[in-house]
């Protein structure tokens, strides 16, 4: 643990304000993976279930360990999934889709942490108060609206990982990036690399945990590689109708543990 930050840990962060300056200007809502390029962010697929081409910094937890969320488990929890054709069109707005999504999906995440069916405390996280500094000010209220609802970090600051469940309030498309998952991995990453007990990491990984318009959702792995912003997204996933095996899959990502070497020199 280092408390002395590095020229080359001023750098990073330096760097990283000014892409999230960039981003922070653009009128656009959605940028094409081709177009990023040329912007410092790199993007590549992310597949869950290919070991080539999963997430680098962050495991997944045995899908034996969590509580299936099948219909019985919603009785027995008196939740409802929010399938959305049976959701009031008034209540269909992006950001509808994207919170009902989420407030489920806390839900599933608490009844795993706490619950008494199963045993899997989320021992190495710890929840981040977004009401503090510096984790203040992530979210962004002018339309389209985005933002952070959750999220946590290592416990014991052993690892700069952090993980977050966000919002947006558009529509997305496989082969674009949102303009709040872009911000909002940098808004983040900024955060957590000013912690000085974690100065002597020079990658900061990110998990976002995306929720968007028409009930889609995707996990993205973020992090900062000395040039570029890498941006790993799975292709985007149907949740209109409930899918338990999905949200089950989301949960091992949820409750894994991190990974990956984060204190080497980034590439110049």
């Amino acid at each position: 643990m280092s408390s002395t930050e590095s020229e080359e840990h001023m750098k990073l962060r330096d760097d990283l304000r000014e892409l999230r300056t960039t981003f922070s200007s653009f009128r656009a809502d959605q940028f094409d993976y081709s177009y990023l390029q040329a912007l410092k962010v790199n993007v590549s697929s992310m597949d869950l279930d290919n070991p080539d081409k999963k997430p680098n910094f962050f495991t997944a937890c045995r899908a034996s360990l969590l509580l299936d969320p099948d219909d019985e488990y919603d009785r027995g929890k008196r939740i409802t999934y929010p399938d959305f054709e049976s959701t009031d069109p008034i209540h269909r707005r992006p950001i509808d889709c994207a919170k009902n999504l989420i407030a489920y999906f806390s839900s599933y995440i608490t009844a795993n942490d706490i619950g008494s069916e199963t045993k899997i405390s989320a021992t190495s996280w710890s929840s981040i108060s977004l009401g503090e500094k510096p984790f203040d000010g992530l979210d962004e209220y002018k339309e389209p609206e985005f933002g952070v609802t959750s999220a946590i970090r290592v416990r014991n600051s052993s690892h700069p990982h952090v993980k977050a469940m966000i919002y947006n309030d558009l529509e997305g498309k496989d082969g674009r990036l949102l303009r709040g998952e872009i911000i909002l991995a940098l808004r983040i990453i900024l955060a957590q690399a000013r912690w000085r007990r974690l100065f002597g990491h020079m990658t900061v990984p990110v998990l976002l945990f995306s929720f968007m318009g028409r009930q889609h959702a995707r996990i993205i792995e973020a992090y900062f590689d000395g040039k570029l912003l890498v941006m790993r997204p799975t292709r985007l996933f149907d949740l209109c109708d409930k899918d338990k095996v999905l949200i089950k899959r989301f949960g091992q990502w949820y409750f894994g543990e991190p990974t990956g070497e984060t204190r080497k020199k980034l590439r110049s």
